[in-house]
């Protein structure tokens, strides 16, 4: 019985899983090298970051003994 169930499942899971091709359908390094050479423009920092910076800041200064822990999760 034992067997019987895992030759059903081992038929599932091939039907459900398709084999793997082993080659891309086509080079993605030319396509790589030319989002390199169009040099994507640096994005600002978002307002929320800046706010956590100075939540951080705010809190080291006014509780000091807590930077022991911010090393330790960071």
């Amino acid at each position: 019985m034992k067997e019987a169930n895992e030759a059903r499942i081992r038929e599932l899971l091939q039907r459900a899983l398709p084999p793997a091709e082993a080659q891309l359908p086509r080079d993605l390094w030319p396509e790589m090298l030319r989002r390199l050479d169009q040099g994507a423009p640096a994005r600002a920092v978002p307002w929320l970051d800046w706010a956590l910076l100075a939540v951080v800041a705010i809190g080291v200064v006014a509780f000091p003994h807590s930077i022991p822990v911010l090393l330790y999760y960071f």
